[in-house]
């Protein structure tokens, strides 16, 4: 009788132990999952605050176009600064222009030093070079951003297509499509989000987001919203078939790109030629080079050269886009 009393007893006090770190436990996760949601709190309203600056700087930055009243050079200056801004190359802007700078500086003396006129050729040919390479270098980085903005643009009218059948309107999807995707898209998604929420009607934002983002695909897109818009329809069914036709055309542009890559490559040879061969003329045969930019007959040869390489570039770019 009394060992059964005794194991009572223990099982008792076992219980009551395990009840005890029990509720110790469930205490400490509480805390725990308490000062979690503190934290994504914090964390939310700390990165909610960091895009909304973002947004509006560059917002600001679009709006303030230096140069946009000059007559001629106005829509250009407009163009090269809304490209900048969008690359977000505002803060990095004078490191760009100085390397095109000095690269453009050096070839415009090795070239223009050789010519009867250095100092009006070194000149010319520095500020040409210059505006060259960074034009250069701004398209081949515009290219990439469209290259992104192309690739992701399916997944991000799929989810605006899955948050309409949602009940949502169109007006309040842009900025929880915008919150699920990344890269250059997602940035647009939230401009347009902004002046939505201004009172600007979505005419005439996606008519400005269509002229920031050039694409055909993205066109094809903003021009559906507009005439859902005004004429009603069913939106769904009109976005998933553009979701469908864009992921399509991404295959068919896949294997244009590898039946034509052998045109491509020739291109790229044939342009690099001529600059290869003049680099080792300057180095390796400096009177060979000379001969070329101050002896009539050589200027002759070297407007020649330029012409036939520029005109056989000319027909592999017509019979790509024939392929395309």
């Amino acid at each position: 009788m009394e060992a059964l009393l005794d194991l009572v007893t223990l099982l008792v006090f076992v219980c009551a132990l395990c009840a005890f770190y029990g509720v110790l436990g469930l205490n400490k996760r509480r805390q725990r999952a308490i000062l979690s949601a503190e934290r994504l709190a914090r964390l939310h309203r700390t990165t909610s605050t960091a895009e909304n600056s973002e947004i509006d700087s560059i917002l600001r930055d679009i709006q303030q176009v230096p140069f946009a009243g000059v007559p001629v050079l106005g829509p250009v200056m407009e163009w090269a600064w809304l490209s900048i801004t969008l690359l977000g190359w505002r803060k990095t802007l004078p490191l760009r222009l100085g390397m095109s700078a000095l690269a453009g500086v050096l070839l415009g003396i090795m070239l223009g030093g050789k010519t009867p006129v250095p100092f009006l050729a070194s000149a010319i040919l520095s500020v040409l070079f210059t505006a060259v390479g960074f034009v250069l270098m701004m398209r081949h980085a515009l290219g990439k951003q469209h290259k992104v903005l192309r690739q992701s643009l399916p997944e991000a009218i799929d989810a605006i297509n899955r948050t309409c059948r949602a009940g949502v309107p169109v007006s309040n999807s842009f900025i929880l499509v915008a919150s699920n995707l990344k890269g250059p898209l997602a940035t647009e998604f939230r401009i347009i989000d902004h002046w939505l929420r201004l009172g600007v009607p979505l005419r005439r934002v996606m008519q400005d987001s269509a002229r920031r983002v050039p694409l055909p695909e993205y066109r094809f897109f903003a021009v559906i919203l507009i005439i859902n818009q005004e004429s009603g329809g069913r939106l769904g069914e009109t976005l998933e078939r553009l979701s469908r036709t864009l992921r399509e055309r991404q295959e068919l542009q896949m294997k244009i790109l590898a039946k034509t890559s052998e045109a491509r490559a020739s291109a790229k040879i044939v342009a690099a030629l001529v600059p290869g061969m003049m680099l080792y003329m300057y180095f390796n045969a400096p009177a060979d080079f000379l001969f070329l930019f101050s002896d009539p007959t050589g200027t002759t040869v070297l407007a020649y050269i330029v012409v036939s390489v520029c005109l056989g570039l000319g027909i592999i770019q017509v019979m790509v886009r024939r392929v395309r």
